[in-house]
């Protein structure tokens, strides 16, 4: 009796009290291993990592640098080399391609702007931004274009014309192709084919045009993001106006609908958009400057020179459109072909810009690797 109780006791111990300590014990060696794969695998990324750091240090260096090299020696090397190099002439040959490819491309956008539907309203107001510093020629004449292409009725008609204004829009890329081989003086055996160059060039017009949507899909996030923490600083302003004994019931009730706080947010906001199209335009032209010359020195830079090009393309536009509207009497000139040449000169002027960017990287690279 006392041996059967003893072996009824023994057979409770053990699934009772041994199996939890055993379960713990497989759960500890188990998060023992785990950390131990863990830290193996930190381990192993350490040396990745640091590099990935060293790399980012280095760049982030030779980024700082390089506007240490901007003096009138450098200044007057750029006008020689754009000179030699015909930059005038590859940017009116760019400016001939762009103008056949400009109402295609401007359908190939309102199409694109129709495909996504959330990002309509950051488009619209990047061309509105794009639009003060434009020629009010330039304006009426896409204008003009884009209202005649909203009268196309046909989907079938809409997509083809999207196909045919990529295959032109990319002449223009070509064009640039071009011009970025004379300037990074590329050999005649180092240049692509021409089926190849043709993909490439396909290839960046859509890249430029996707760029453009990613962006703006950003900047929507962004403007949510933004609009929602204005929205919560009005609850910020309630409670800061509530006495210390109806804090309870400041915090129970609905914040304002409008508040200081919020306008104020939201007009700081709205100043940052010329920063983030300027940073769209420079990221454009830092994606053709990489992937479009056939050959490319390394060590070139490339986001400094699209930053200055991008920054100095506004002002010139901006002086250009001030140009045209007080002094340029272009449609006295030139009759009902005055919009027409004042488009032609604004895309020589923008092409020009673009490539004393990449001009300027070259220069400056070339000096950057001579010194280190």
């Amino acid at each position: 009796m006392v041996m059967a109780s003893f072996f009824r006791f023994w057979r409770h111990l053990k699934w009772v009290k041994w199996q939890p300590c055993s379960v713990h014990t497989h759960l500890v060696k188990l998060i023992a291993d785990s950390a131990d794969c863990v830290a193996d695998l930190l381990i192993a990324l350490f040396p990745i990592l640091i590099k990935g750091l060293k790399r980012i240090h280095r760049r982030m260096m030779r980024f700082c640098c390089f506007f240490l090299y901007l003096n009138r020696r450098t200044f007057k090397q750029l006008i020689q080399a754009s000179l030699e190099q015909r930059l005038p002439g590859f940017a009116a040959e760019m400016a001939y391609h762009a103008t056949l490819a400009l109402f295609p491309a401007v359908l190939a956008l309102l199409i694109a702007i129709s495909s996504f539907q959330l990002v309509q309203t950051e488009l619209y107001q990047m061309a509105i931004l794009l639009s003060q510093i434009v020629p009010e020629e330039v304006q009426d004449l896409i204008g003009n274009g884009i209202d005649q292409l909203s009268l196309t009725p046909s989907s079938s008609l809409l997509s083809f014309s999207f196909l045919v204004s990529l295959w032109i829009f990319s002449g223009v890329i070509g064009a640039a192709m071009d011009a970025l081989n004379h300037i990074h003086r590329v050999k005649k055996d180092h240049l692509r084919p021409f089926w190849k160059n043709k993909l490439i060039a396909l290839a960046l017009a859509l890249g430029t045009l996707l760029l453009l949507i990613l962006a703006s899909a950003l900047v929507l996030i962004s403007d949510l993001i933004v609009e929602g923490m204005a929205r919560q600083s009005c609850m910020l302003e309630t409670v800061g106006n509530c006495a210390l004994e109806d804090l309870a019931i400041c915090m129970i009730k609905p914040p304002v609908q409008s508040c200081l706080l919020e306008s104020t947010l939201l007009e700081t906001w709205k100043q940052f958009r010329w920063p983030i199209t300027l940073g769209i335009v420079s990221t454009n032209y830092a994606f053709i400057y990489r992937y479009a010359p056939s050959y490319r020195e390394p060590g070139t830079p490339l986001m400094p020179g699209a930053i200055l090009a991008a920054v100095f393309w506004a002002f010139v536009s901006n002086l250009f459109r001030w140009y045209v509207y007080h002094f340029g009497n272009f449609n006295i000139t030139y009759g009902t072909i005055g919009g027409f040449v004042v488009l032609l000169l604004w895309l020589q002027i923008s092409s020009l810009i673009m490539l004393i960017g990449a001009q300027l990287n070259v220069i400056v690279g070339d000096a950057m690797n001579t010194n280190s």
